[in-house]
C-alpha cells in the first residue's frame, strides 16, 4: 500500500458523518459496512496521533419512534467505532453537516482549513455536507472508501459510492478542492504544514480567517437585499460617483466613474444603467464585461460617510433608445452598462470617518502632488511633453466630457 499523503495536522480535522446503529449494523447492511468501520477507526487513530480533532456528526428524527430518534438505540454511533473523551460530537437533522448545527462556527473558531470526510450515505449526508464544505472554503479530502450506503433501485450501493466519489471530486467552480483518497492513504503531519514555501504568518484559508476575526454581527449580515430597498434608493440617487470593478482575463481592473447625480440610472429596483461616456478608449472594464460579466460597484455620496455596494452581473448594450434616453449636453454615451443586481448593502462609516475624505483640512496640498503631464513624462521615460500636455488639459478636458 503506498505510503499516506500527509495533510497538515495543524489545521486539519476528521469530520464523520452519521455512522449510526441503526444506518450501519441492521440487515441489511450498507456495501462494504465492516470495513468501513475498520477504515474510519484506522483513520480516527492516524488523526489522535497527529493531535487532529476527530469530529462526529449523528443524524437524528424528531418522529417518535424512529429508529434515529435522539438518545435511542439506533442514533447510537455503530457497534465496533472507536470513540474517545477528547472527540467533537454534532447532531443534526437534514443532509448537510453544516446547517444549524454549528459545525462551521467551531470549524472555524479553530482555524480549521481542511477536512476528511467519510461516513454514511453517499449520495445523500456525504454529498450534501461534502459541497457545503467546500462552498465554505474548505478543501476537503473523501475517503473514497470509507463512505457508504445502501443498495438502491435504481443503482447498486457499490455504483453509487463510486459516482459520487467522481462526481464531487470533478467540481472544480470552489475556492477549495475537493480530493479523493483510499483511507489509508491519508494520513496528518507537523511536517506538512512546514514544507511549504508560505510565508510564517500568512493567512490562505478561510477558516484561518473566521478564526482571527470571529463572526460578523446581526447588523452586517441583516443588511443585504437583492434589490434597492428604499433606503438604498435614496443612497443610490444621491451619488454622483462611484468605482466599477470587473475581471476578465487579464485580471482584475477598477474604473471611476461619474455624472451628474445620479451616475447610476435606476430601470427597476433590480436592474441599473451605467451610461458609458467618452474616456480613453482602453476598455479594460468593457472588455473584462464581455468575458465574464460579474461586476462590483462602490457609490460614495458626497458628505456622507455610509457608501453603498452593489454586486451583480452586468451586459453591454448600444439599443438606440437607451443610448438616446441617457444623452448628455445632445451627446449619447458610446454603451451603456446594464448590470442586474444580485447583492446590494450599505457599507458602514469607519473607512471614510477613518480617512477624512471630505474633511477640508485633510486634503493635500494640489500643488505638491504630480500633475498628469509629469507622470505621462515619467512613464514614456521623457519623449512625452508633459508641460504642454497640462497646458492644454483644462481645455480639452471642458470640451470632451461628453
Amino acid at each position: 500500500m503506498p505510503a499516506a499523503t500527509p495533510l497538515p495536522a495543524q489545521d486539519s480535522a476528521l469530520l464523520l458523518i452519521d455512522l449510526q446503529h441503526a444506518l450501519l449494523d441492521l440487515a441489511p447492511r450498507p456495501d462494504d459496512a465492516a470495513a468501513v468501520v475498520e477504515r474510519v477507526n484506522a483513520l480516527t487513530a492516524r488523526a489522535r496521533a497527529a493531535g487532529v480533532p476527530v469530529l462526529w456528526v449523528q443524524h437524528e428524527s424528531v418522529t417518535p419512534g424512529h429508529p434515529l430518534q435522539h438518545g435511542g438505540p439506533g442514533w447510537a454511533l455503530a457497534d465496533g467505532l472507536q470513540t474517545r473523551d477528547d472527540d467533537v460530537f454534532f447532531r443534526k437533522t437534514t443532509p448537510d453537516s453544516f446547517l444549524r448545527t454549528g459545525l462551521g462556527e467551531w470549524l472555524a473558531a479553530h482555524g480549521v482549513a481542511q477536512v476528511v470526510i467519510a461516513g454514511y450515505a453517499s449520495e445523500f449526508c456525504i454529498d450534501t455536507s461534502t459541497r457545503r464544505a467546500a462552498a465554505l472554503g474548505l478543501a476537503v479530502t473523501l475517503a473514497a472508501d470509507a463512505h457508504t450506503t445502501h443498495d438502491k433501485p435504481h443503482a447498486a450501493a457499490a455504483l453509487i459510492r463510486a459516482h459520487h466519489t467522481a462526481t464531487l471530486t470533478s467540481l472544480t467552480s470552489f475556492d477549495r478542492p475537493i480530493h479523493a483518497l483510499p483511507a489509508a492513504q491519508i494520513g496528518f503531519s507537523a511536517e506538512a504544514a512546514q514544507a511549504t514555501d508560505t510565508p510564517a504568518h500568512a493567512v490562505e484559508h478561510a477558516g484561518r480567517l473566521a478564526a482571527l476575526y470571529g463572526t460578523p454581527s446581526e447588523a452586517a449580515l441583516i443588511k443585504e437585499a437583492d434589490h434597492l430597498t428604499d433606503s438604498y434608493l435614496a443612497l443610490l440617487q444621491a451619488s454622483p460617483f462611484l468605482v466599477l470593478a470587473t475581471t476578465g482575463p487579464k485580471g482584475l481592473d477598477a474604473s471611476p466613474r461619474g455624472d451628474p447625480t445620479p451616475a447610476l440610472v435606476v430601470q427597476d429596483r433590480r436592474t441599473l444603467l451605467l451610461p458609458d461616456r467618452r474616456g480613453n478608449h482602453r476598455l479594460d472594464s468593457l472588455r473584462n464585461i464581455v468575458a465574464d460579466p460579474r461586476v462590483a460597484l462602490l457609490c460614495l455620496v458626497p458628505g456622507t460617510s455610509e457608501t453603498l455596494r452593489i454586486r451583480g452581473r452586468a451586459r453591454i448594450s448600444t439599443d438606440p433608445a437607451l443610448l438616446q434616453r441617457l444623452a448628455m449636453d445632445g451627446k449619447p454615451p458610446a454603451s451603456v452598462v446594464v448590470v442586474q443586481i444580485e447583492k446590494v448593502y450599505f457599507q458602514c462609516a469607519r473607512a471614510l470617518l477613518r480617512s477624512g475624505l471630505w474633511q477640508p483640512h485633510t486634503w493635500p496640498d494640489r500643488s505638491a502632488l504630480p500633475s498628469a503631464g509629469r507622470m505621462l513624462t515619467e512613464a514614456s521615460a521623457g519623449r512625452f511633453d508633459g508641460a504642454a500636455y497640462d497646458a492644454a488639459l483644462p481645455a480639452r478636458q471642458s470640451s470632451s466630457l461628453y
